[in-house]
């Protein structure tokens, strides 16, 4: 059943793309691949930086968590965790630094 809809489809796509030219065919091919290409990167980005299930755990106050990035040397503060995971920065993980802090 698959294979008869795949024939119809092709021979409709090559019918359009005689009679009133390829662009026709070609140029929803193209949107529909940019559309998933969009929509697939948007994916990963929502997954990589949603909290887990809305537990966050605010930061003990005599501790000073960093990450801090080896290729450019960045360095972000942690003041609520969302997930265990570090950051992402110049295109790998952050490496963590955790600071205990005086209690005087």
């Amino acid at each position: 059943m698959r294979w008869i809809v795949v024939l119809v489809v092709v021979a409709l796509a090559s019918l359009v793309g005689i009679n009133l030219g390829w662009r026709f065919v070609f140029a929803p091919l193209l949107a529909w691949a940019l559309l998933k290409w969009l929509l697939a990167s948007l994916r990963v980005l929502y997954t990589d930086t949603k909290y887990a299930g809305g537990d966050t755990l605010p930061v003990s106050a005599n501790e000073r968590t960093v990450f801090w990035c080896e290729e450019c040397g960045t360095e972000v503060q942690l003041v609520v965790r969302g997930t265990q995971r570090a950051p992402s920065h110049c295109g790998q993980r952050m490496n963590e630094r955790t600071e205990l802090l005086d209690e005087a």
